[in-house]
């Protein structure tokens, strides 16, 4: 069962590289150790922690109806839930259970690159990362990063993305500062 998994996991991989392919997008790969948290990953790469585009899962719970939404943000900053359910309107905002996220992006935590190929997973883009000349993430793998120029995102994102899913910009996050344990375990479970 985990074989076939991991073939998903590659197929999310694939359909990157294709759409790359598509908008003739000059990207640069790069292989390394399993990892997927920020701060371990860009001193790997050797890139800057803000460089990177962090995407993560959220599930918006809006009148009983569960949407859910890709969350693109550098990798430097934290997550704004709540700016998130106030401009979608929702009741109720987490992260989405891991089993639903890798449902919607067939990839692992940590993996999961800034593009979406699933209808149902509709994309919030955080401005502040085009404030990076070159945008790093894992690309559907936890060994694979990949660079591109935040042009070409912003190019891809505005051109592939006119009907479902669609593209938001919004500023939903805020630059990351050291919390104690119990203050970041806080600011995660916001509702």
């Amino acid at each position: 069962m985990k074989k076939n998994y991991i073939n998903e996991t590659y197929v999310t991989y694939e359909t990157l590289k294709n759409l790359f392919n598509k908008y003739l997008v000059n990207y640069k790969e790069v292989e390394h150790v399993h990892e997927g948290r920020s701060e371990q990953i860009a001193e790997i790469r050797g890139s800057r922690k803000e460089q990177a585009a962090k995407a993560m899962v959220v599930d918006a719970v809006i009148q009983q109806d569960h949407k859910y939404y890709l969350i693109v943000l550098p990798g430097s900053n934290k997550i704004d839930l709540e700016s998130i359910r106030e401009f979608v309107k929702a009741d109720k905002i987490s992260f989405a259970k891991t089993k639903i996220m890798r449902r919607l992006t067939n990839c692992d935590s940590g993996a999961i690159p800034p593009f979406s190929f699933n209808e149902d997973l509709n994309i919030i883009v955080d401005p502040k990362i085009y404030k990076n000349e070159e945008i790093v993430f894992n690309a559907g793998r936890l060994d694979r990063s990949i660079y591109i120029s935040s042009k070409d995102y912003r190019r891809i994102l505005e051109n592939e993305y006119q009907e479902k899913p669609i593209v938001i910009e919004i500023s939903i996050s805020q630059v990351e500062t050291n919390f104690s344990e119990g203050n970041d375990s806080q600011q995660l479970k916001l509702e």
